[in-house]
């Protein structure tokens, strides 16, 4: 295929993969999603660092695009092209102490290009999800008065992230980034209060949307040290500044006859309904720091930590009294002998890793905290430096102590990191 034909299928790969990712339905049915702004995303968006715990702050490649640290992108070589993509598949299985249940989804995960705009400057732009929000939960309870009731929860939606980033190296050791981030995307939820054993009673019904769109900043230092001849030290900062996002949300409460588990509904009356209004959503400051060993084209080995001051979340003048959260992550990736011509495996990247996160939530006392451990590979495609990308992450979040739920989830990521020369000038066709 020549390149000129090479460019149009890819940029239309770009447009179509953005389109989706877009218009996709949620790929979460946590009932935590119902909490703050749903279930956060991981800032390691691509499968190769899915495959090593998550850990992000100080890995710079050539290979692929690292959203993560922004200083990153001076790995770009200065001739080449970087088209990076993920597909998601999940299965979880939520437990309490009397009943499990099993829930699957598959979604886009990521879409990302990086390329040079000079020998010392280096960019990227990309489409990632934020946070996802899902859930269906009914939660029953008796009264003396009216019997027996019922809440049904539901909600959907989430925030995306749509980012063009730039890198500046300041020295062969230093380097610099930031990225511009646009985030928007919308909230659905409601609450339904039934009565299951009488007809009676009228059913209330609260729907409530949350739009936002605004920008937001992510800032990188990496600093890239020679130790010896054949080995490589770096270590990367990342900072994102606190920020009010521009929301606008709407309130309908009716009265109504039927709508349990998406039933025909009777309206009866609107008790209350406030129209779009403009308000805040406040997005915490957030840390990160990690460090990687290397072997080029060899092994890795590396860490990270980060950290979000969550306290600070606030809708509107509400605070939703969420707790700090931090991750500490830890993975390798090694590479048998990535020149060998005769053995496919030898030039095949494996990967492993493992992470721990204290989320946001903490429900009736109880922290709402995740680990998982994770696999990955890298295949090359056949005089290639495009390679097909695998991870696989096993692991558990949340508790059921005190009647909450615990979740055990396996995702898998298949990726594609397409590598070409772009800005070479052929002598020969």
């Amino acid at each position: 295929m020549k390149i000129n034909k090479l460019r149009k299928v890819t940029v239309f790969v770009v447009l179509f993969l953005a389109w989706i990712s877009v218009n996709a339905q949620t790929g979460t049915d946590s009932p935590y999603s119902r909490f703050g702004i749903g279930q956060l995303k991981s800032k390691s968006a691509n499968t190769r660092l899915q495959g090593m715990g998550g850990i992000t702050n100080a890995i710079s490649t050539n290979r692929f695009v690292n959203p993560g640290n922004p200083a990153s992108y001076t790995g770009f070589d200065s001739l080449s092209f970087l088209f990076d993509a993920g597909f998601n598949m999940s299965s979880v299985t939520y437990r309490t102490t009397l009943l499990s249940e099993k829930g699957t989804n598959a979604t886009l995960n990521y879409v990302s290009m990086g390329f040079p705009i000079a020998r010392f400057w280096k960019s990227a732009v990309g489409l990632l999800p934020y946070s996802e929000v899902g859930y269906n939960v009914v939660v029953s309870g008796e009264s003396d008065d009216i019997g027996k009731y019922n809440y049904s929860f539901n909600g959907a939606g989430g925030l995306n992230q749509l980012f063009i980033g730039n890198a500046i190296e300041l020295n062969k050791n230093f380097s610099i980034g930031a990225n511009l981030t646009y985030v928007f995307g919308k909230n659905t939820s409601s609450t339904l209060l039934y009565f299951p054993d009488s007809t009676l009673y009228a059913n209330t019904k609260t729907e409530s949307r949350l739009r936002a769109n605004d920008f937001m900043f992510d800032y990188g230092i990496l600093y890239k040290g020679k130790i010896g001849t054949d080995y490589q030290l770096n270590l990367g900062l990342t900072y994102s500044q606190k920020i009010n996002l521009n929301v606008k949300q709407e309130t309908l409460i009716r009265s109504l006859f039927g709508g349990i588990d998406g039933g025909v509904e009777y309206i009866l009356d609107t008790i209350s309904y406030s129209p779009e209004q403009k308000s805040k959503l406040t997005l915490p400051q957030s840390i990160g720091f990690g460090a990687v060993l290397q072997k080029s084209n060899r092994w890795l080995v590396g860490m990270d930590f980060n950290w979000q001051n969550w306290k600070n979340f606030k809708i509107g003048s509400t605070n939703d009294s969420l707790e700090n959260a931090w991750n500490v992550a830890v993975g390798a990736e090694f590479t048998p002998n990535f020149t060998s011509i005769s053995k496919y495996w030898k030039r095949v990247t494996y990967r492993a890793g493992a992470r721990y996160n204290q989320t946001y939530l903490k429900i009736y006392g109880e922290p709402i905290n995740e680990f998982g451990i994770s696999f990955g590979l890298s295949m090359p495609l056949p005089r290639s430096l495009t390679t097909i990308d695998l991870s696989l992450e096993v692991g558990r979040g949340g508790t059921t102590a005190k009647n909450l739920i615990q979740e055990t989830f396996v995702n898998f990521t298949l990726g594609v990191s397409i590598y070409e020369r772009w800005f070479v000038k052929r002598r020969y066709n």
